[in-house]
């Protein structure tokens, strides 16, 4: 069954240490019987007897199990013989100490293949009942005593009906009386089994063995069959041979007698009192005293020695229970959903201490989020966040400051129309409904575009207007608005609420009529009132982006010292010429009356538009005292703002033709811009600092959530080696304890990281509703939610999972010779 050929295994090799542990070994063993290896401590016995059985690797040689040569199997394939064929007892009993001892015997059926409740209760019980542990299934292993667990450490080997037992010092931490009783079961398997035992106890093997082979430094230095007369010199502890006592005494009380043996009797005084049922005994601290709870046992006889007798009326039978022309093979102990159910299981089972440590993790999921989420809302770049026009307008410099820049750029195939200075104004969303609020408005940058350039499909709410004062306003504005919660405070809490509305853009109001969505900060006039909008409206740096100030309190109109009091007499209201006549010419201007000593009809006054003085043209009065304005044609008013810009803004009919068009502007020899890809790099580089801190934040967060994870796992994974190795040992595949570990990292990670990242998420969607203003900050959404918990979970995986993968690469002799990995 069993044959060795010139098997060598060093320790050390090849440094200066080297132990050659099995030297040349060749060896056959028979088909059943107790075969016994004997030898003093460091002669290679065990290392011997784990290569036999599959946990250790041999340097060199062959070892034959049934003409499978298993040295030259893979590990799995290894596992998949040893499980089949081999049984394990240890000295150290290796059981899974936290599961009952039912359990502990039930997985190495579950391992070959067994998966019927009922069998796998009867053949536990048969096995338990047959090595006298059956009354303790219920116990886990670490309630047991000794001889209790190396019980059922036998009855483990056995379940599964192997034909050889590797049974490696069985007795090694029992006393006698166990020691006799473990020997006997074992005895009684090897009638039919082969039992492979290392024992320092010579006295045993002679005993008990039908073969002893003798090692040392590595050699086998002999090997016979023990035929010796079987008696065992072995005087149990818990008995008491009371004839073999030298000294015996009776005394006779009538009701009741004592009866003293003694080998030796010091010079004392023992009083015995009886009273209530009870016994009480003083020695005066001669003796110690141990009554009949100690398992101690009298015997009227004189000690004999043990002979075959106290075990050949012993019987197992092997495959009591078994299914019928069952054949061992292993089978997977975990499928997913079994390994994440027992992960929960494990999870229940974990001590309170352990419990709490998970608050870490739950702790870890929060911050993990928080930093995902300010990580992601950072680079997150929406178009609300940096545009600060329209994605139709180009920019062309004016250094010169002249009109036919205009004229040319207009020419421009592709060019809708040119307006000088930037497209941005400053829009006041009148908030006035009620009293309270009679002055109130939420100020808002945007970017005029001409109606005309807007197509009546791209209106999603309320119409393209037809009058002269009816305005489009871009969605995106409108979301603007809500986000800062103050429409919510006069009940506007729909888009639908604003069509209707008023809005003021410099001096003129204008009733909203749509709502368009290009995702783009626009708004859109009357095209004859665009060029008026930009010259007459509150003008913004183009680098500044739009302009916010959302509140109650309407923000004051900067207006250029050049331009201030410069009106167009196109627009004008409540004034009438008294003297003179209309500006009808560029630089003619039409002043109050006041002033109609100061500057004579045809007279320039210091008022200039650009480097050209007004010519005054006529005189106005007004109903309102304060109005002091000068008036001019609107040609003017753009001359003004040409004079006053140093810049053009293109207005391209197509935002695909825009390459196009930047490439023919470039050949008049101007320089040219796109806005959009203008002000994106300007809100990247603006952003860079404030996004190298929200990084610099997560990764704060993010290192010590993944170092609290670290210890925990760490921690976890060294309080279960033991278990590992002891798996491993009784021949659990490694994937089956890969697969047992995984499942309790993903239940560790659903239980704490999801509760984890909901509160996580719910503490930012508070923070963005108190603060409307760090909405950017953060994205909360469920793509953020799935890609923490994912991260989170490869995370757990990688350190849960990384020391075991390197415990998994040692054999099982070598996991069990440490366990401080």
């Amino acid at each position: 069954m069993i044959r060795l050929q010139h098997v060598h295994k060093y320790f050390n090799r090849k440094k200066p240490n080297e132990i050659h542990v099995i030297n040349d070994t060749s060896l056959e063993l028979p088909e059943n019987g107790i075969v016994a290896l004997l030898g003093p401590s460091g002669g290679g016995k065990t290392t011997l007897l784990n290569a036999i059985g599959g946990l250790d690797s041999v340097d060199s040689g062959q070892i034959y199990i049934d003409d499978i040569c298993l040295t030259k199997l893979r590990r799995g394939k290894i596992d998949e013989l040893r499980n089949a064929a081999i049984g394990y007892i240890f000295q150290n009993f290796n059981l899974l100490d936290q599961e009952s001892v039912f359990e502990n015997v039930a997985l190495v059926l579950r391992m070959i293949g067994i998966k019927d409740k009922d069998v796998i209760k009867e053949r536990v019980d048969y096995c338990l009942r047959a090595v006298g542990i059956y009354s303790f299934r219920h116990k886990t292993a670490e309630a047991l005593s000794g001889g209790q667990r190396q019980r059922v450490a036998i009855a483990r080997a056995i379940a599964k009906n192997p034909r050889i037992i590797i049974a490696d010092e069985p007795t090694g931490n029992l006393d006698s009386a166990n020691t006799i009783e473990v020997m006997n079961i074992i005895k009684t398997i090897s009638k039919d089994r082969l039992v492979i035992l290392v024992t320092h106890e010579q006295k045993i093997a002679e005993f008990y063995a039908s073969r002893i082979v003798e090692l040392r430094d590595g050699r086998i230095i002999s090997d016979r069959l023990n035929d010796t007369e079987k008696r065992l010199d072995f005087q149990l502890e818990n008995k008491i041979y009371l004839k073999d006592f030298a000294m015996k005494e009776e005394v006779d009380f009538g009701r009741a007698s004592v009866e003293l043996y003694a080998d030796d009797v010091q010079e004392s005084k023992i009083r015995i009192v009886v009273r209530g049922g009870n016994l009480f005994i003083d020695t005066g601290g001669r003796y110690q005293v141990v009554d009949d709870s100690g398992n101690m046992e009298m015997i009227d006889a004189h000690y004999e020695a043990l002979d075959e007798s106290i075990y050949e009326a012993n019987d197992f039978r092997y495959d009591a229970h078994l299914p019928e022309g069952y054949r061992a093979r292993y089978a997977s102990l975990f499928n997913p959903w079994r390994s994440l159910k027992d992960g929960f299981k494990k999870i229940a089972s974990f001590r309170p201490l352990r419990k709490f440590l998970l608050v870490g993790f739950f702790f870890a999921a929060v911050f993990a989020y928080f930093a995902l989420s300010e990580s992601f809302g950072a680079l997150d770049i929406r178009p609300e966040d940096y545009k600060t026009t329209s994605d139709h307008y180009l920019t062309v410099p004016n250094s010169r400051h002249t009109e036919a820049t205009l004229n040319t750029l207009a020419s421009v195939d592709g060019v809708e129309y040119v307006i000088p200075g930037t497209s941005q104004v400053t829009v006041d969303f009148m908030l006035d409904d009620y009293w309270q609020t009679h002055d109130a408005a939420a100020t808002q940058g945007a970017s005029v575009v001409r109606l005309s350039c807007l197509d009546s499909g791209e209106v999603i709410v309320g119409e393209k207007p037809t009058d002269a004062r009816g305005i489009v306003v871009d969605k995106l504005l409108i979301d603007m608005l809500h986000k800062s919660k103050i429409p919510a405070q006069i009940g506007i809490y729909e888009d639908e609420e604003w069509i209707g509305r008023t809005v003021e853009i410099g001096d003129r109001t204008y009733t909203i009529r749509g709502i368009s969505n290009r995702e783009s900060p626009e708004i859109f006039l009357p095209d004859a009132e665009v060029d008026d909008a930009v010259t007459t409206a509150a003008e913004k740096n183009p680098s500044e982006g739009p302009q916010q100030d959302f509140g109650f309190a309407r923000a004051e109109e900067e207006t250029d010292d050049s331009s201030k009091g410069i009106k167009d007499y196109a627009h004008r209201s409540d004034i009438k010429i008294t003297k003179g006549s209309a500006p009808d010419s560029d630089y003619e201007v039409l002043v109050n009356q006041y002033h109609e000593g100061e500057a004579a009809i045809g007279k320039t006054i210091g008022k200039r538009v650009g480097n050209t003085s007004l010519t005054v043209s006529g005189y106005y009065e007004s109903s309102d005292p304060m109005l002091d304005d000068y008036y001019v044609t609107s040609h003017t008013m753009l001359l003004q703002k040409i004079a006053n810009s140093d810049q053009v803004s293109v207005y391209v009919t197509e935002e695909g033709d825009k390459a196009a068009v930047r490439e023919s502007i470039r050949e008049l020899g101007y320089d040219v811009e796109d806005n959009d890809v203008r002000d994106l790099a300007a809100y990247k580089s603006e952003n860079l600092k404030q996004l190298r801190s929200y990084l610099i934040a997560a990764g704060v967060m993010l290192a010590v959530a993944m170092a609290e994870i670290y210890l925990m796992m760490r921690s976890s994974f060294l309080s279960r080696i033991k278990e590992i190795s002891t798996m491993r040992a009784i021949g659990v595949k490694k994937r089956d304890i890969y697969h047992m570990f995984t499942g309790e990292i993903i239940a560790i990670t659903l239980i704490t990281a999801i509760p984890g990242i909901w509160l996580g998420r719910a503490l930012a969607v508070q923070i963005v509703e108190a603060l409307p203003t760090m909405a950017g900050n953060f994205m909360n959404t469920p793509a953020v939610a799935v890609i923490t918990f994912l991260l989170l979970l490869a995370f757990n995986l990688l350190i849960g999972l990384a020391p075991l993968y390197r415990m998994m690469r040692k054999t099982p002799a070598e996991m069990l010779s440490r366990t401080d990995i």
